[in-house]
C-alpha cells in the first residue's frame, strides 16, 4: 500500500490533460483504486477505462498524466 498527505498537480497535466480529464474525476479514481502499479520511479494506476500516471515526493502524490481510455 503507498502511503500519501496530498494529491498535487504537475504543470504538464495542467497543460495537456486538465481540460480533458478533470480534477475532480482524477482524484475520485486514486482514492477508490486498490492497486497502485511502480514503473521505474513513478506510479501507475490503469481502470478498463482509464490510465493516471503519477510519482511520490515527499509524502505528495504528483499527477503527472491523466487519459480517458478509447
Amino acid at each position: 500500500m503507498i502511503y500519501f498527505r496530498g494529491i498535487r498537480k504537475t504543470l504538464h497535466y495542467i497543460i495537456h490533460h486538465e481540460k480533458q480529464f478533470p480534477w475532480s474525476e482524477v482524484v475520485e479514481i486514486i482514492l477508490k483504486s486498490k492497486h497502485m502499479r511502480k514503473k521505474g520511479d513513478k506510479l501507475e494506476i490503469e481502470t478498463p477505462n482509464h490510465y493516471i500516471l503519477s510519482k511520490l515526493e515527499n509524502n505528495i502524490l504528483w499527477i503527472i498524466n491523466a487519459k480517458h481510455k478509447k
